[in-house]
């Protein structure tokens, strides 16, 4: 936005409209003595060309973040965004109205989240979903106040490898319930499934665990979902990274009662930490007690195809006593931009790109590990993130990368103070890793 000047004409006219004669009316009632006297000492003033290489000077002493390549992910995680889709989200009709407040006049926007909820029951194999969360932080909070209103116990049990972030979420969301909060230590990178077996018991709501969960590994859903149905609690699988929903088993094949997962990798920028988007998929059977509301197909008088928003319980559209969320919103762009990237990539497409991430991210693991800088620390499966000690001096090995444009992996005891884990760093690694970036990563950390 360009700077133009007020006239002397338009000052008088402001002046007069306000009811002074100067300016030095205007600020008679600002001691003299602690008025600016004289001029500020400012260099002299500079035409549009100048002033545009001054700031293009200062900007280009900054990092530039597209010259950059992540090692860290921990919940936001770099993936590679279609051109096409980019195009496709500057259509005027995707800018306006964020939430359809009026479906009957949306129908192009309900369509596109209908869309976007049957890839997401396909990718979760749930027969609900809630398309529009604000992240996973919320979400996650969102299914433990479900699993509460569908089983009236007062008891959560939550994996300590549950993404910190979601934990001070999921705490803030419960404070003013009274409810008891249960944390499972970790064994060797997983969540530890016999103190599992010790907390469950009949007072307990829900299992909330994350998977891959924070230090990457994938846990025994399978396993846990039946020691909470053995109780009649519930299993919520908490997913920071969906895509790893194209390549591991889904939720629903493992007995998962409630899945809340990000969309972030599907098709959205990093974008500083946000906005992202996330969802809440269910069985049916719980349909009555979900979050926000879900888009639904049915026939108008003609017997056309139409969609309507439908299980609208939130609290601009019910009694406060009768919501089953607060939310009022949605993050209805980034539904959109998420929808059109499964659309180009398809079943296929997001396969091999999944596969790609985890490829990578082995191979990286494998050659840091032949240089003896570096060490196993846990011996568990993985995707696309892994956890590994280093022998060397961390900082050193921070400034190293971000010298050579990559941005360093996240240094883990910030999160877990253990003394294992002092020199433990998590490094993620998508598909916008070429061979060549990640042998020079192996190559300049050898040293």
């Amino acid at each position: 936005m360009r700077y133009i000047p007020s006239t002397e004409e338009q000052l008088k006219e402001m002046l007069r409209e306000i009811g002074v004669s100067s300016f030095e009316e205007l600020i008679d009632s600002i001691p003299k003595e602690v008025r600016l006297k004289g001029k500020l000492d400012l260099p002299a003033a500079l035409s549009e060309q100048e002033l545009e290489e001054e700031i293009g000077g200062i900007a280009q002493k900054n990092a530039d973040f597209y010259n950059l390549k992540p090692l860290i992910g921990a919940g936001a995680y770099r993936h590679l965004v279609p051109e096409a889709e980019r195009a496709l989200l500057q259509r005027e009709e995707f800018w306006t109205c964020y939430t359809p407040y009026q479906p009957e006049l949306s129908q192009g926007t309900l369509q596109s989240i209908f869309e976007f909820q049957s890839y997401i029951s396909r990718l979760t194999k749930m027969e609900v979903v809630v398309p529009s969360i604000f992240d996973c932080a919320s979400a996650a909070a969102e299914g433990v106040l479900m699993s509460l209103r569908l089983t009236h116990r007062r008891k959560i049990i939550v994996s300590s490898l549950l993404h910190p972030h979601f934990k001070e979420a999921i705490r803030t969301y419960i404070e003013p319930h009274d409810i008891k909060i249960v944390e499972i230590p970790f064994h060797e990178g997983m969540t530890d499934i016999e103190k599992i077996k010790q907390a469950v018991d009949e007072d307990t709501s829900a299992i909330l665990i994350q998977s891959p969960n924070f230090f990457g590994s994938i846990e025994n859903i399978t396993e846990i979902s039946e020691l909470a149905h053995q109780k009649k609690a519930m299993l919520i699988q908490v997913i920071a990274e969906g895509m790893s929903l194209a390549l591991l088993k889904s939720p629903g094949e493992m007995g998962v009662d409630i899945v809340v997962g990000s969309t972030q990798s599907f098709g959205l920028d990093l974008n500083f930490g946000g906005p992202y988007n996330a969802f809440l998929a269910t069985k049916k059977e719980f349909i009555r007690q979900i979050p926000g509301r879900i888009i639904g197909e049915t026939v108008d008088r003609q017997g056309r195809r139409v969609f309507v928003m439908t299980f609208r319980a939130r609290e601009q559209d019910i009694r406060r006593e009768k919501a089953t969320s607060n939310m009022c919103t949605n993050h209805n762009l980034n539904v959109i931009a998420s929808n059109i990237y499964l659309s180009l990539m398809g079943t296929e497409g997001l396969y091999q790109c999944a596969l790609l991430n985890t490829k990578n991210a082995h191979y990286l693991e494998e050659q840091l590990l032949k240089t003896g800088n570096f060490e196993k620390i846990y011996q568990y499966p993985y995707f696309n993130e892994f956890l590994i000690g280093y022998r060397g001096d961390i900082e050193n090995l921070n400034m190293t990368l971000l010298e050579h444009k990559f941005i360093p992996p996240l240094a883990i005891q910030s999160f877990y103070p253990d003394k294992e884990l002092e020199n433990a760093l998590l490094f993620a690694v998508t598909e916008v890793f070429t061979k060549d970036e990640l042998d020079k990563i192996v190559r300049i950390l050898s040293k």
